[in-house]
């Protein structure tokens, strides 16, 4: 007799839910630092990965080290109809996309009160317009299909804010609602999820970890007292874009080290 707590009919076997094979992924800002670990991490998994960057030479060096069948497309993602090239590209070349990270982002650390309309415009095209126009052109392959995985690395500046960071955590904190919105607009088939990293040593942050002071309290307000490596994202990654999360959408996921548990 089958007791009550045993699954006699696994919708997905626990020892596939992280399997990758034949699915096709889409990695904008594949490059570098969380992109590019991501992209490793996936194809670890078995994934195929297209990988997109405004960097031809970064994106090549990183296909260079997988093991899959991998494509390179060189794109400014602020850019709608090298986006839509993009997508074209990829399904000339694979025919599907499974999974979806959009990545890239900029920041300008200043006070609001010196903050030039200029940058905030520059911040607001990367981070949120361009990340909208890669959902909505990767966003119709997937509904088109009845599947997908589309996962958008935002951040704890997104729920937490920050001074200096007005335009940074307006960004960040739109990018969460986008995912929502999305989510709910793209289910049953589709799911939208957010990453949230906190302090990663990418490049973006390490140029700032030379401020030694800076670095130190920001370091301190971390429970893990310690900032992350962008490698440290890619589990949730994996756990977002397989079988193992098939009743998570809309879903904000927090990698920070405790940032974000002690800034209430």
């Amino acid at each position: 007799m089958r007791a009550e707590w045993e699954v006699e009919n696994w919708s997905v076997r626990p020892e596939g839910m992280f399997d990758l094979a034949g699915r096709v992924a889409l990695v904008t800002g594949a490059a570098s630092g969380i992109g590019r670990a991501i992209a490793l991490g996936l194809d670890a998994h078995g994934a195929h990965i297209a990988l997109a960057d405004r960097d031809p030479d970064g994106a090549r060096a990183v296909a260079a080290k997988l093991h899959h069948e991998s494509l390179l497309v060189e794109v400014n993602v602020t850019q709608e109809v090298e986006v839509q090239a993009t997508v074209d590209k990829v399904l000339a070349k694979f025919g599907q996309i499974d999974i979806s990270f959009n990545i890239p982002g900029i920041n300008v650390r200043k006070p609001a009160v010196e903050l030039t309309v200029a940058e905030w415009r520059s911040v607001v095209e990367v981070n949120l317009n361009a990340a909208f126009i890669c959902a909505r052109e990767v966003g119709k392959v997937m509904l088109q299909q009845r599947r997908g995985s589309m996962i958008n690395i935002a951040s704890a500046r997104g729920l937490t804010g920050g001074t200096g960071q007005s335009v940074y955590s307006v960004t960040k904190a739109g990018m969460i609602q986008m995912t929502r919105c999305l989510a709910l607009e793209w289910a049953p088939h589709v799911r939208v999820n957010a990453i949230a990293p906190g302090y990663l040593k990418t490049p973006l942050v390490r140029e700032i970890m030379k401020d030694t002071a800076w670095f130190e309290r920001i370091r301190n307000l971390h429970a893990m007292k310690r900032f992350g490596e962008p490698e440290e994202v890619v589990g949730a990654a994996i756990f977002l874009a397989s079988d193992a999360s098939t009743f998570v959408t809309g879903a904000v996921l927090s990698v920070d080290g405790g940032w974000t548990a002690g800034q209430g």
